[in-house]
């Protein structure tokens, strides 16, 4: 019997595992997808490495390195840079990093799918999945969803919580040089070097986002779910299309869900026998859709609380109040980031911005 099953071995389940290795038996259950993510690190997330005593390795990191932000309303046409020392990465390479760092204790099931659950006892459950094409099952005590937005764990457990808002996220790859418009000054940003947030409640009511990578660039947005997504993304490029980008022959295309808390109910923490960290618990910025930082963040506070053998879901909701604080002041700053007359009036303000903002 194992004494922890996680379900994802993203940042999260990764992360878990590896603090939980020498403590206990772990299982870890993985569906090998690429995550549609810019791949941005924030400073929060930095710390949370620090705080592992990890070093980046140079692999996972890609040209430029933004220490600011540009953000960009398409609708007053207004621009503005915000400093913010952010870490250009691979997300891809990230993730596989931090699955090679875990012990060679874990039993790590690579391409499997979790299915469902039930409880062999008060003790133990008895959990079900796909792997080499065939159901397979394994009897646990405690079982983990760290399977991010839209999770498979959440879903089967906790039915009956509120669940956060959901998006599709849409990202498409070009080649840079496609991209760049002839005069890259008509908007006043530098479309090599500069992250780019930008905001269009004709299009969505979340944001979008340009980053480049190396030699190329992402365009990525979120839409509500359920409208068009596809032809609500096409007429976004449309509009870009006004400031002379050239969003017309992409390399590849990523698709995927994000869930976006809007009140304090929707986030999850789980119950005696079945937990939930990262974005499966609901632990994701809502205003800019960082979740990396609260994945390593629940990760840790979790795998803090494993003593004699079981896991303490009073002492997990308290190691993280202040992260639950945090999103929730993020939650009551939504009205004015994301309403169109009170996000014009802030940046006409030019309260923190840089010097060489328009």
């Amino acid at each position: 019997m194992y004494d922890v099953a996680i379900v994802g071995a993203g940042p999260a389940g990764a992360t878990l595992a590896r603090l939980l290795s020498r403590r206990c038996r772990v299982l870890l259950l993985h569906r090998q997808r690429k995550k549609c993510c810019g791949g941005i690190l924030s400073p929060e997330s930095q710390k949370m490495l620090a705080k592992f005593d990890l070093a980046l390795p140079r692999e996972v990191l890609v040209n430029p390195q933004p220490f600011a932000v540009a953000v960009w309303d398409l609708q007053s046409q207004l621009v503005r840079h915000y400093a913010r020392q952010y870490v250009n990465i691979d997300r891809e390479i990230f993730d596989h990093w931090l699955v090679s760092l875990i012990p060679s204790d874990v039993d790590v099931r690579m391409g499997t799918v979790y299915r469902y659950s039930q409880y062999s006892d008060k003790n133990s459950l008895e959990i079900f999945f796909t792997e080499n094409n065939e159901i397979r099952s394994e009897q646990v005590r405690f079982l983990v969803g760290a399977d991010g937005s839209f999770s498979t764990v959440r879903r089967e457990f906790f039915a009956n919580r509120p669940n956060p808002k959901r998006y599709t996220a849409l990202q498409e790859w070009f080649e840079l040089q496609t991209v760049l418009p002839e005069n890259s000054t008509q908007t006043g940003i530098d479309f090599q070097n500069d992250y780019v947030g930008i905001f269009d409640s004709e299009i969505t009511d979340f944001y979008a986002w340009m980053i480049p990578k190396n030699e190329q660039i992402i365009l990525g947005g979120t839409i509500p779910f359920g409208n068009k997504t596809r032809e609500i993304f096409e007429r976004f490029k449309a509009k870009l299309r006004n400031a002379g980008l050239r969003f017309d022959f992409p390399v590849h295309r990523e698709a995927g869900f994000l869930f976006r808390p809007l009140n304090p109910f929707s986030v999850c923490l789980g119950s005696d026998r079945v937990f939930l960290i990262g974005e499966a618990a609901g632990l994701i910025s809502p205003s800019s859709a960082e979740g990396i930082s609260s994945a390593l963040t629940s990760a840790y506070h979790l795998a803090q609380t494993f003593d004699s053998q079981k896991f303490n879901l009073a002492a997990y909701r308290k190691n993280l109040r202040l992260l639950r604080w945090q999103l929730l002041l993020k939650m009551v700053k939504i009205p004015v980031m994301f309403y169109p007359w009170f996000r014009k009036q802030i940046m006409l303000s030019g309260l923190t911005a840089l010097d060489h903002s328009l």
